[in-house]
C-alpha cells in the first residue's frame, strides 16, 4: 500500500515538472518583471504580448506554436519575428541597431531563426531565443492606451546590462489549448 501511495505521489510531481515545461498549442505570452529565472515567478508579470507583437498592460493575445519546423510563434496578425526591419530598432544598446522590435505580421514567412523554446529545468515555461537567450529588453512599461515595443536582450563587452531607463524582462508561455 505505502509503495503503491508512493509511486503515485511520484507520478503526479513528474506529471506537473512536464506540465510546467510544456510549450505547445497556444497561449499567451506573459512579461515577468525578473533578471533571474530561476526565482521569477508569473506574479511578477507586468503585462503581456497584444497580437502585434508588442508589450501591452492587459491586452493579450493568442500565440500559436508552430509543431513542425521551424517552430515558430504566430499570432491572429501573422507570423511573428525580431527581423522586422519596419520597426523601431534598439537604438539605446550598443548592440542594438539591428536589434528590430518583436512584431508579427500576415506577409511575414517565418524562419527557424524567429523560433523560441524552452529549457527543462526551468520552474516555469520561460521563453528563449537564440543562443539561449532568455530575457528581453523593454524601454516603458505600457498604459492602459499606449503599447510598447520588447526587443531581445544583446550584451558584450561594452555592454553587459539593458540599456540605462530600460527594463530587463522575461517571457512566460500562459497554455491556454
Amino acid at each position: 500500500m505505502k509503495f503503491t501511495a508512493y509511486t503515485t505521489i511520484c507520478a503526479l510531481f513528474a506529471t506537473v515538472s512536464v506540465l510546467a515545461q510544456d510549450f505547445s498549442g497556444s497561449g499567451q505570452i506573459y512579461v515577468l518583471n525578473s533578471t533571474s529565472f530561476s526565482t521569477a515567478t508569473p506574479d511578477e508579470s507586468i503585462g503581456c504580448l497584444d497580437v502585434t507583437g508588442a508589450f501591452s498592460e492587459s491586452n493579450c493575445a493568442t500565440f500559436t506554436k508552430l509543431n513542425a519546423y521551424p517552430n515558430t510563434l504566430s499570432s491572429s496578425a501573422g507570423n511573428c519575428s525580431f527581423t522586422d526591419s519596419s520597426m523601431p530598432a534598439n537604438t539605446d544598446s550598443k548592440y542594438g541597431s539591428k536589434s528590430y522590435a518583436w512584431h508579427c505580421r500576415a506577409d511575414y514567412v517565418a524562419t527557424v531563426s524567429d523560433s523560441f523554446y524552452t529549457v527543462q529545468g526551468f520552474n516555469y515555461p520561460f521563453l528563449c531565443h537564440g543562443d539561449t537567450n532568455c530575457y528581453y529588453d523593454v524601454k516603458a512599461l505600457p498604459t492602459e492606451d499606449v503599447t510598447t515595443p520588447t526587443w531581445e536582450y544583446l550584451w558584450g563587452s561594452q555592454q553587459q546590462t539593458v540599456p540605462a531607463g530600460h527594463t530587463q524582462v522575461l517571457f512566460l508561455w500562459n497554455q491556454t489549448a
